[in-house]
């Protein structure tokens, strides 16, 4: 009987010794829901942030030139100087557009019946009508104007019309502009032979 008391008490306690059992399988997490979901083990990686494109500004296209058609020239006074007569004059856009002048036309001195008394084509200093290097470009909006002065000197021929004005041929084949005439538009004097060229020129567009 002791010899089995003594073997029943060895039984218990080895049992006694052996820890818990820990369960073979690895934790999960529980969503709300009540299922189970995996734990990744990591987040993944952001790819590479693109960079925002950069769009150039457009380029602006250039303001068409003045044509004679858009503009309207007027004589607003004549002076005298020894041998001279100057015009005073006022070009003005007329169109509903913005246009611009640029550069030196050909000149001439016209008669009441537009018959070109003096040209400075043929017989003045300014020659063809051109755009000379660095000459200002001026745009004119709708209702802008220029100004200008046109010398002309020794008229040796028949006798015109009056009131004389002046007329302009534009570069650029822009066309051929006649200004209203001006109180006191006559002719400069003849300081010549009689029979010869007179010269016109012009001092360049103002504002």
């Amino acid at each position: 009987m002791r010899a089995a008391l003594l073997a029943c008490g060895l039984v218990l306690a080895l049992a006694g010794c052996a820890g818990p059992s820990v369960p073979s399988t690895a934790p999960v997490s529980v969503a709300p829901s009540g299922q189970p979901s995996s734990v990744p083990s990591s987040a993944p990686s952001a790819g590479p942030t693109a960079k925002p494109s950069h769009t150039p500004a457009p380029t602006p296209k250039p303001i068409a030139v003045c044509l004679a058609t858009q503009l309207a020239a007027k004589v607003t006074s004549w002076s005298g100087a020894t041998g001279h007569q100057i015009a005073s004059v006022t070009l003005k856009n007329t169109s509903t557009h913005t246009c611009t002048v640029q550069g030196t036309p050909e000149v001439e001195l016209v008669d009441a019946h537009g018959i070109i008394l003096i040209d400075s084509q043929t017989s003045g200093p300014a020659g063809l009508p051109h755009v000379a290097k660095g000459a200002p470009a001026f745009h004119l909006v709708a209702g802008a104007s220029l100004k200008t002065m046109v010398d002309d000197d020794n008229y040796c021929l028949g006798t015109p019309k009056l009131p004389t004005t002046v007329a302009f041929v534009l570069p650029a084949n822009a066309g051929r502009l006649v200004a209203a005439p001006g109180p006191g538009g006559t002719v400069p004097p003849c300081t010549r032979t009689p029979g010869s060229l007179g010269t016109i020129s012009m001092n360049g567009w103002v504002k």
